[in-house]
């Protein structure tokens, strides 16, 4: 069956499981077990559900009427069979609820000891997940035992009060489907914009607001433009300079050869 809460605040949204004594009357008990693992004894019997919030205890809304017996609808049905019951399937008061409660009359023979899964399912469907009772005539369509927010039933089907037990963040919704842009930057957009340079003269990546250091472009640029050297750049002495001596020692050579020319 449904787990106790440690926490008496704690409620959920869900289906509970009810019994009355073998004599059909008295008051109602919650079910310590499953419907599946809890069988009927011979001569008149009341089961019951009610979906209601709760938490998950004996003080639950409990099927109505509770002062329902099993001789006020089923009076004189099935006197043959070894083991007779009422089934009372209360669908609750949230908005949306079917109508209800319904009331079903069932016998079964000796050989066949049915379970409260067998009553059950005798005339309703149900939805479960692992053994828990999720829905009874796909009511509710979704869900199964959820945590809710709040002991007061739902206003609406729509309007849901169920949280889950670690609530995952949400994106920020903005009123314009348009991204927004400030005015001005923020000061650490502003100062990832220029990248810091050390001693050196290298520029080092700058850090982002959540400390993460990761270059920006301008620093990439700076690197880029630190490792790559022009090869007449590349240290000894310049070819501009080079060149330029060799002219002047043309230009000499070809004067003194004027003149030698002029003298013989």
């Amino acid at each position: 069956m449904f787990p106790t809460p440690s926490n008496a605040a704690t409620y959920y949204d869900y289906w509970s499981y009810w019994h009355k004594p073998p004599t059909g009357t008295g008051a109602w008990q919650y079910s310590k077990v499953g419907p599946s693992g809890y069988y009927l004894q011979p001569g008149t019997q009341v089961e019951g559900w009610r979906y209601a919030i709760g938490t998950a205890s004996p003080s639950d809304p409990k099927p109505r009427p509770e002062d329902v017996t099993y001789d006020e609808y089923c009076a004189g049905k099935d006197t043959g069979s070894t083991y007779r019951v009422l089934l009372v399937v209360d669908y609750g008061t949230q908005s949306g609820a079917p109508a209800g409660p319904v009331y079903s009359c069932y016998g079964f023979d000796k050989d066949h000891q049915p379970s409260g899964l067998t009553v059950l399912t005798k005339q309703h469907q149900e939805r479960d997940d692992g053994g828990l009772i999720c829905a009874i005539d796909n009511y509710p369509k979704t869900g199964c035992g959820d945590v809710v927010s709040s002991p007061a039933p739902k206003a609406t089907k729509t309007s849901t009060t169920t949280v889950s037990a670690a609530p995952r963040p949400q994106p920020v919704r903005t009123s314009s489907s348009a991204p927004r842009t400030s005015a001005a930057p923020s000061t650490a957009a502003r100062a990832s914009a220029t990248p810091r340079v050390n001693r050196s003269g290298t520029a080092t990546p700058t850090t982002s607001a959540a400390g993460s250091a990761s270059p920006s472009a301008t620093d990439s640029a700076a690197v880029v433009a630190k490792q790559f050297v022009p090869p007449h750049r590349r240290g000894g002495v310049p070819f501009g300079f080079i060149a330029a001596c060799a002219f002047v020692v043309v230009l000499l050579g070809a004067v003194w050869l004027q003149r030698r020319r002029s003298a013989g």
